[in-house]
């Protein structure tokens, strides 16, 4: 902790000239997506006392020498978890964050945490995840999974109830509030989000704009209408339809410059939660019902089927290497990315300036804005074959409680918004975008044959949603109650 807290303090005095006060949307509100602080470095306190008020948090786990034992852990991120002595001390506060939470923790319970089965292959995960636990073989405590293929294998009956579970207080701030709500039915939990899901915070859509593009199409202060609850969908629209730059060819490529490019997938499906639209949602019984087909889901469907394939300014080149690409050669004004774009070296080296916005709202009678995460973002699952599952739920929860006080810190209050983001605004909208993503327990528990991906599907058909709807909603019924059902047999 305290070499952290250095090289913190090192890092503000040699940008003390640059960094920018920090600023928070308001309540502490969401574990592992993040609680912003509300008097952040610049504004009252320093950087070292954002850490010191998180490590001030009592897990109240008990203590127990676990004499060297390994807690052992599955998953297709494997250096989300460990890291080696080797790439730390190199100027990576992310590695080295990660390295004194892992220390942290083996220090207190003499254990080692160890990825006992990793590999950057999903499916191969997951088949191994799979087999070992339907052959009651006992290789792993926990299993750290992408939520977009995690939720499939929950109808396999794999993983053990999180409420079953010693010392797991989902009440406390590393847990996501999804915790107790989206992802919790008749008082069962399969999947679980903590801060020790660092790909929470990073998988976050947002907006990315080109400040300079949108200066010289006079759009105005897009910070002030995103602020003041104006940036709906139209408004948004109404800037982007014209703008198309031509090369000189006739025709949309790579080369031209234009008001929104997108690719589809994720960045297509975010619509539906931006809009207020989930797939499921919770009847008066608490019992998660689908609920995709409302009022104005075929108007969602027509706004985006027509600005991904009929609006003059939108370039539709269904691939997102290629959006973040032509918004760094400066031939896209607005990009829909996740916040972990602006990690990345190309942006931090981007000569025109920029900016992020939440994704707008479908109207202004929606009173929030809000985002969803992508699929690869990871979620907890602990298998049916677990034997010590005190162990489990004690080393956990100190895992997710010590990325909450070391690694959430360094990379959100710091990393991200003291290093990326160039303005006290892009400050104020990141926190507003995290504080309200949404989990749907639709997407999550999604599958084959579910809603998972709907208004990408739809909107790559053809735009028709009640033709759609008709020919797939019997099967998504059929692989919900399969998930309902998975809930039914745990105890």
């Amino acid at each position: 902790m305290k070499r952290i807290l250095s090289l913190v303090l090192v890092l503000v005095m040699l940008f003390s000239a640059v960094v920018m006060t920090l600023t928070s949307c308001g309540e502490d509100k969401k574990p592992a997506d993040v609680k912003p602080n509300n008097n952040q470095n610049g504004g009252g306190e320093s950087e070292d006392s954002i850490y010191a008020e998180r490590e001030a948090i009592d897990d109240e786990l008990p203590e127990r020498d676990y004499k060297g034992r390994t807690f052992r852990i599955a998953s297709p991120r494997p250096t989300e978890i460990k890291v080696s002595e080797t790439a730390i001390n190199k100027g990576n506060l992310i590695l080295d964050a990660k390295y004194d939470r892992n220390q942290a923790v083996e220090n207190r319970f003499n254990v080692n945490v160890e990825v006992v089965y990793g590999s950057t292959a999903t499916s191969e995960v997951n088949t191994y995840v799979a087999k070992t636990i339907l052959s009651g073989v006992d290789e792993f405590d926990l299993f750290i999974g992408h939520q977009g293929s995690t939720g499939a294998l929950v109808l396999k009956n794999l993983f053990t109830n999180w409420y079953d579970i010693d010392y797991v207080d989902f009440d406390k701030p590393w847990w996501a509030d999804s915790c107790k709500d989206e992802l919790t039915y008749d008082g069962k939990a399969i999947l679980a989000v903590s801060d020790l899901n660092h790909q929470a915070i990073e998988c976050t859509y947002a907006m990315f704009f080109n400040k300079s593009m949108a200066a010289s199409y006079e759009l105005g202060n897009l910070y002030n209408i995103a602020l003041n609850g104006n940036w709906t969908y139209d408004t948004f629209y109404g800037m982007i339809k014209d703008i198309w730059e031509d090369d000189g060819d006739g025709k949309k490529n790579s080369n031209d410059t234009f008001g929104f490019v997108t690719d589809g997938g994720d960045q297509t499906t975010q619509w539906l939660y931006a809009f207020e639209n989930p797939i499921m949602t919770k009847d008066a019984d608490g019992v998660p019902q689908i609920s995709l087909k409302t009022s104005k889901i075929n108007d969602i469907v027509k706004k985006i089927y027509d600005l991904n394939n009929n609006t003059t300014g939108s370039y539709f080149p269904k691939d997102d290497a290629w959006t973040r690409s032509m918004f760094i050669e400066g031939k896209a004004m607005f990009i829909i990315a996740r916040i972990d774009f602006a990690d990345t070296p190309d942006l931090r080296n981007f000569t025109d300036d920029y900016g992020i916005l939440p994704i707008p709202k479908y109207d202004e009678n929606q009173q929030s804005y809000h985002t969803m995460s992508y699929a690869e973002q990871t979620v907890l699952a602990v298998p049916k074959t677990a034997k010590d599952l005190e162990f489990v739920g004690i080393i956990t929860e100190a895992l997710s409680a010590e990325s909450y006080k070391k690694l959430t810190p360094t990379f959100y209050e710091i990393a991200l918004k003291s290093r990326y983001l160039r303005d006290d605004e892009s400050k104020e909208v990141l926190d507003i975008i995290i504080e309200n993503r949404v989990f749907d327990f639709g997407y999550i528990y999604s599958g084959t044959g579910s809603f998972g991906s709907v208004l990408h599907d739809v909107v790559t058909a053809g735009g028709n949603f009640e033709s759609y709807y008709q020919q797939k909603s019997r099967i998504a019924g059929i692989h919900y109650d399969r998930v309902i059902k998975a809930f039914d047999k745990l105890s």
